[in-house]
């Protein structure tokens, strides 16, 4: 069954979101290779796009869908419960007739079992079909479920251990405005370099356009889906995809006032570092444990020093960097709209460890710092063990150390992304 391939758009969809759930690697690096090896109209790779991340975020909900109409859905081979996962989702959640991704559902299944159960995905998906008309919210899962938490869980498409987590942190009113945000399609984040006159004249128009949900005269955040004409036709090398988000995280710890050189120890593929660079933030040292990213790194911004190795245990001299920049890797509980893939990835003894793991890299993160240098921490994650949990036990551990900033992005964000981020000067 898992050679079998399912044609057109759809089938394409299919198999990114077998090979996500199957695989382990991220669904953008899966969507990326599909993409770039067919040949498909835009309108095609927006649909997969959709279908794709849609259905990871609603994943949860809709098995809780089926499952009311199936009577051991356990017992059905994957392959046949994502395609009954997909077709609900567009039935459910996108502007397809219901008919089409019935028909597509059924003769789906078909091929995959050679016709056994192709009645039963009928009747199943012509029932998600009626529910659709009634719609599906917090009331039915409610009835069906007779659990508050696992109603919960089931409506905002969440595992049950983050709607916990997030109830017990944050008190109920903010835990459901991050369930609500992570079941929605992020904000499109672009930065533009204005030192090029191309781009310079792009973000004028811009902000004379007004269509942003947020810039700070660079980067600008767009709602999912938008993406300005302006911005057509200028190279990679002066428009860039940047979460907005993130940038603020980086932003609000006023960069311009670090002490250099910025030692960047998380860089990934630089997008901190362009960032700092730009802002004639200068020297940057960056590196990353991960050959791919720092390859990509080297290419982009060979200015900068860049060289492989771990934060954890940093290849820095003591006291030789103005300030460390620790991105650190997290539980990304505050991007799961972004990364709904994380979903299935994490549990909360991932956590835990993470935890761990994050205050190795402070604490020796925090020894190649000089006196009168800072410590930037920056998380994009939703858990108070990870962030402000982790900052005030570095602060008990370090009589050397005081608190200059912390910020975490406001519940309420349009942007629908999460982080914290603090700094910390060494006196």
């Amino acid at each position: 069954m898992k050679n079998l391939s399912l044609p057109g758009p759809r089938g394409l969809a299919f198999d990114c979101v077998s090979k996500t759930l199957d695989s382990g690697m991220d669904a953008q690096a899966i969507l990326d290779s599909a993409l770039s090896s067919n040949d498909l109209a835009r309108r095609d790779r927006g649909f997969i796009t959709e279908v794709l991340y849609g259905y990871l975020r609603m994943r949860i909900r809709l098995q809780h869908v089926l499952g009311c109409f199936l009577s051991r859905p356990e017992g059905l081979p994957a392959p046949v419960l994502q395609v009954l996962g997909i077709a609900s989702y567009e039935i459910l959640h996108m502007d397809v007739p219901a008919y089409a991704s019935v028909d597509w559902g059924v003769d789906s299944v078909k091929k995959l079992t050679r016709g056994k159960l192709g009645g039963l995905a009928n009747a199943v998906l012509r029932k998600v079909a009626r529910l659709a008309e009634d719609g599906v919210d917090i009331d039915f899962f409610r009835r069906n479920l007779h659990n508050e938490m696992k109603a919960l869980s089931a409506y905002y498409a969440c595992p049950q251990w983050i709607v916990e987590l997030w109830i017990d942190s944050y008190g109920r009113e903010t835990a459901i405005q991050y369930l609500e945000a992570q079941i929605c399609p992020p904000a499109a984040g672009f930065a533009i370099d204005t030192s090029d006159d191309a781009g310079q004249d792009a973000a004028a128009a811009l902000l004379l356009e007004k269509e942003f949900i947020a810039s700070d005269g660079e980067a600008f955040a767009f709602h999912s889906g938008v993406r300005p004409t302006v911005l057509e036709g200028l190279p990679d090398k002066v428009l860039f995809r940047q979460s907005y988000a993130a940038r603020v995280a980086l932003s609000i710890l006023e960069p311009s006032s670090w002490p250099t050189p910025v030692w960047d120890a998380c860089s990934g593929r630089g997008g901190k570092s362009r960032y700092l660079m730009h802002n004639d933030i200068k020297p940057v040292l960056a590196s990353d444990p991960h050959l791919g990213r720092l390859t990509a790194l080297k290419k982009e911004f060979p200015s900068i020093a860049a060289f492989r190795g771990s934060a954890i245990n940093p290849p820095i001299a003591a006291g030789t960097v103005g300030t460390a920049l620790l991105d650190v890797p997290c539980s990304g509980l505050g991007v799961l709209s972004r990364r709904p893939d994380t979903k299935f990835k994490r549990s909360f003894e991932d956590t835990e460890s993470l935890v761990l793991l994050q205050s190795k890299i402070l604490d020796n993160g925090w020894k190649t710092v000089r006196k009168g240098g800072f410590l930037a921490y920056i998380t994009c994650t939703l858990n108070p063990a990870e962030n402000h949990g982790q900052i005030a036990n570095f602060l008990k551990k370090n009589k050397d150390t005081r608190l200059k900033k912390e910020w975490t992005t406001s519940p309420d964000s349009q942007l629908k992304e999460f982080f914290y981020s603090a700094l910390l000067e060494k006196i």
